[in-house]
């Protein structure tokens, strides 16, 4: 599904080149619960964003079932974007004036919809994620647990290809983010979605189906 071959990654620091990512090599497959580990400034974000599509300026190649996403120009990239990849993030991103009905329904907006044919969309998939009655209220008016359920019903709305969750529990105590992670892991098991999640939390690992570990821009992989 993904493939990332001899990708590497630098930013320019005082005149000078500064590695991020080395010479990363990455494949994912369909269905597969990748948790990407490592410290604070090991490059795992900037892996993560380079596989959204959010940021082309790297060397090597990726390629996405088989295309070569490094070819293509921003209108391609943000059109991937919207139409195969979901983001979950750590402080949820969902829009504090709008309700959770309303933030769950972009993505499906953005691609054509109108507000009349997401309605029964959004409250099945709200329904399915546990918080069907909350679909009227606004972000503030839910916990922090109930904001990253509407954040997940949200990226999964459009049947993504994948799902990218940074940092998904890092704002939630413990209880809630073992809540959160499965949800994650009855996406991955019973609707075959694909999932990588960058964490620091060992924790949340225990979901996922393989691990690898960034230090220092370079990535290998745990034995499972």
């Amino acid at each position: 599904m993904i493939k990332l071959d001899n990708v590497g990654k630098a930013y320019k620091v005082d005149n000078q080149w500064v590695p991020v990512l080395k010479d990363v090599d990455l494949e994912v497959k369909q269905g597969d619960f990748l948790a990407i580990m490592g410290p604070s400034g090991s490059g795992k974000s900037t892996l993560l964003n380079l596989i959204g599509f959010i940021d082309r300026n790297y060397s090597g190649n990726y390629f996405l079932e088989g295309d070569k996403v490094t070819l293509k120009g921003d209108v391609d990239l943000s059109k991937l974007r919207n139409q195969r990849v979901g983001f979950v993030f750590q402080h949820f991103n969902l829009i504090e004036t709008l309700t959770i009905q309303e933030n769950v329904e972009l993505p499906l907006l953005y691609n054509g919809w109108n507000n009349r044919q997401t309605k029964d969309k959004v409250t099945e998939l709200l329904e399915k994620l546990g918080i069907g009655d909350k679909g009227s209220k606004y972000p503030k008016q839910l916990s922090g647990g109930q904001q990253q359920r509407a954040a997940i019903a949200r990226a999964i709305i459009n049947k993504p290809d994948f799902i990218l969750a940074d940092e998904p529990t890092g704002a939630l105590d413990s209880q809630t983010s073992a809540d959160i992670m499965n949800v994650f892991k009855r996406l991955n098991e019973e609707d075959g979605v694909t999932i990588i999640l960058v964490t620091h939390d060992s924790s949340t690992v225990d979901y996922c189906n393989r691990v690898v570990i960034m230090q220092d821009g370079i990535l290998t992989e745990e034995a499972r």
